[in-house]
């Protein structure tokens, strides 16, 4: 029985390895693009049509260009003593594979086995090949996705280390007969589809999941009534706490938005939680009673950078939602409003996490003491005339907390522009910084396009 060892996220040394996989992974792994199985014929576009089964695992990068085999994780995680890397021993050097890492079993495979199979003995894990990110001094950006498939059929023998079944149709019915066959009447999860003119389509059948509305935006109607604009979704815990899981202003087209917020409005209560939506309203928040029927496309669990999705565990208590502590969670991709559930008994079952558990296990999580922040510059400056002052403030301050949570930045810079006789009379900025130096580089730059003549310092 091998014993596989996994290092921490970001620990990969190499930079010419890590920049290969990053690039791939940044151009080609992210840019899959949804596609729901109705509008297959839509999305499709130059003809040859590669499709191979979805596989449900890990994207894992196996790497001969050391001294011995290793897998790569997206996010920088290096894995050793695997037995599928000691078929590995075979290939060529100074390869980059890109696959999917999963786990074989009788019916479906499962993403949620691959990291149990990281933690423990990893001789049940197998690695399907789909694509050569660097071979022969060749990246894949020089070859077609057809010479690098035949490429990866050379080197890679059958095996628990294998390169995926593909299949190659001319024609819009073959893929659609190939997505029937496996997911509408096999056990398959999806399939996906490479076309000639580079774009990857990812068919997948639609997810249900019926979740608790947390929080609201409104807008105005074309008819001039204001409605729902957007909804931020949660799910209940068993302990009775809930996990935000995305939000959307998708909703059925015989949906009424206008009725939503009769119902939602009345529900209104504090919240020492904030939230934007992307139009930069704040949500509203309300107790978690209207449950919303949802289609949604995928399930991530995992950022654009590779990293574990965390959301903040939220507690409602007599005073309205509290904050508790950032869990590992997940998002609802492309979701769509189709109805409301009111034939749900209660919250906790019918907006229950269960829902979603093959796609990301159920989060758990205890307080985690974070470091306060700490001001290392604040700068005031006013201007003052007959009737008014106008005050512009500069405050650079260091988190002391991007070593414990990634999500933290480790400086930022807040700039505060108050001026009473403007439509909107405070105004503010903010960007981060690795470390202090880019910190005050920002706000030196700041001060110059912001504080001009007649400006004074304040202290």
């Amino acid at each position: 029985m091998s014993k596989v060892t996994v290092s921490q996220p970001g620990s990969l040394e190499d930079r010419d390895v890590a920049a290969a996989v990053n690039e791939y992974r940044t151009l080609v792994a992210q840019r899959y693009t949804p596609c729901p199985p109705a509008e297959i014929q839509r999305f499709l576009s130059i003809e040859p049509y590669l499709c191979s089964q979805k596989i449900d695992g890990e994207l894992w990068f196996l790497d001969t260009t050391s001294a011995n085999p290793r897998l790569i994780a997206a996010n920088g995680r290096v894995a050793t003593g695997a037995e599928i890397l000691a078929e590995a021993e075979a290939l060529p050097k100074g390869l980059i594979i890109a696959g999917e890492l999963y786990v074989k079993k009788d019916g479906r495979e499962r993403v949620g086995d691959v990291a149990k199979a990281l933690a423990g003995s990893a001789d049940e894990l197998s690695f399907a090949a789909f694509d050569l990110v660097l071979g022969d001094g060749i990246s894949w950006q020089e070859q077609t996705y057809v010479e690098r498939l035949a490429k990866l059929g050379q080197l890679v023998k059958p095996g628990s280390l294998h390169v995926i079944e593909t299949k190659s149709f001319s024609t819009e019915s073959e893929v659609i007969a190939f997505f029937n066959e496996g997911v509408v009447n096999g056990d398959q999860e999806g399939i996906i589809v490479r076309c000639q003119d580079g774009r990857v389509l990812k068919v997948k059948k639609s997810i249900t999941v019926d979740a608790v509305v947390l929080a609201f935006t409104t807008e105005l109607s074309k008819e001039g009534s204001e409605q729902v604009r957007s909804v931020l979704f949660g799910l209940a815990l068993p302990d009775g706490d809930f996990v935000p899981i995305g939000a959307t202003g998708n909703f059925d087209g015989a949906f009424s938005k206008v009725d939503l917020l009769k119902v939602l409005v009345p529900l209104e209560i504090e919240s020492g939680y904030r939230q934007a939506a992307a139009s930069g309203q704040l949500y509203r928040f309300v107790k978690p009673e209207v449950i919303l029927e949802t289609t949604v496309m995928d399930i991530q669990t995992e950022d654009s950078q590779g990293r574990r999705l965390r959301q903040t565990q939220l507690k409602l208590t007599k005073n309205g939602w509290e904050p508790a502590f950032k869990v590992p969670a997940a998002s609802l991709l492309n979701a769509v409003v189709m109805r409301e559930r009111n034939d749900k008994p209660d919250v906790q079952s019918g907006a229950r996490w269960d829902q979603i558990a093959e796609f990301a296990e159920v989060p758990s999580g205890s307080a985690v003491a974070l470091p306060a922040s700490e001001v290392v510059r604040r700068q005031v400056w006013t201007k003052t005339s007959a009737d008014k002052t106008d005050v512009r403030k500069l405050v650079v301050f260091k988190t002391n907390k991007e070593t414990i949570d990634p999500l933290y930045p480790a400086f930022v810079v807040h700039w505060t522009d108050f001026s009473s006789t403007r439509k909107a009379p405070l105004a503010r900025e903010v960007k981060t910084a690795p470390n202090l130096e880019t910190a005050n580089e920002i706000a030196e730059l700041l001060i110059v396009e912001n504080v001009k003549k007649g400006w004074e310092p304040v202290g």
